[in-house]
């Protein structure tokens, strides 16, 4: 599988140069859609995610992406990525591209709903050929963070091109405990809250139901940005499971 970073920074960055209002909006159409007719003519998917009318917050840490030479980083994550892939990833290009999305001050993005987008690479893969990179206002910048980044979604994408998107609840904790753990994600629930959360979830493995299973994943804070039913889980609980599961099956121990 072969991964073609397109720089897309600095294009975002130019748009946010233009003064907030219908003609930085035109620029945004611009940059981001180019002539498209179609969604699968986009010219730019990445910027298609970000904000048109970011305010100073995510304008200063899209300049810090860009100072720290984030498409650099993010280009030797994939070439470190790509020659850890398992034998067999499909013989595919992907074009990848970095975008900010701001969970600040512009109310464009709702971060856990966003997130999900997770859940369908399959789908925008085959519809587009890109694989958009988050980088979300709210965090940090830095090298580590979009290093794994870079490390899951690439096993994502490698995933999904091989068995299609999960499905059911089982199949989303194992794609997401795998590619986390090939990104070197560590547990961060104790071990209490770990084996409580594996309980409430173990009902619903075989679930399709989508405000189950994301309950089942984000927890009660998830739950609620849907306006799902909360089960009583941690922040990110499914996602934790997952992981504590992949890293066990790593070691030889299925769970």
């Amino acid at each position: 599988m072969r991964f073609c970073l397109v720089p897309t920074l600095e294009r975002l960055r130019s748009v946010y140069g233009v003064p907030r209002g219908p003609e930085r909006f035109q620029a945004y159409v611009d940059a981001a859609v180019g002539g498209a007719r179609t969604s699968a003519e986009v010219a730019l998917p990445p910027l298609a995610l970000a904000n048109p009318m970011a305010r100073e917050p995510a304008m200063e840490c899209l300049d810090r992406w860009i100072g720290l030479g984030a498409e650099d980083v993010a280009r030797r994550a994939l070439e470190e990525a790509t020659a850890r892939l398992p034998n067999g990833s499909p013989a595919v290009t992907v074009r990848v591209g970095l975008t900010l999305l701001d969970d600040v001050g512009g109310g464009w993005t709702n971060r856990v709903i966003s997130d999900a987008a997770r859940f369908s690479v399959g789908k925008t893969l085959s519809k587009t050929g890109w694989l958009s990179l988050p980088l979300w206002a709210s965090e940090e910048v830095s090298q580590g963070l979009l290093r794994a980044l870079v490390l899951e979604s690439v096993h994502r994408a490698a995933t999904v091109t091989r068995t299609g998107d999960p499905l059911t609840l089982r199949d989303m904790l194992r794609q997401e405990g795998e590619a986390a753990a090939f990104a070197g994600h560590t547990v961060t629930l104790g071990a209490e809250d770990l084996e409580y959360s594996r309980a409430v979830i173990a009902p619903h493995l075989d679930s399709a139901h989508q405000p189950t299973a994301l309950a089942c994943l984000y927890g009660d804070e998830g739950a609620h940005a849907w306006g799902y039913p909360p089960l009583g889980l941690s922040r990110n609980a499914g996602f934790e499971v997952g992981l504590a599961d992949a890293q066990s099956r790593r070691k030889g121990a299925e769970p």
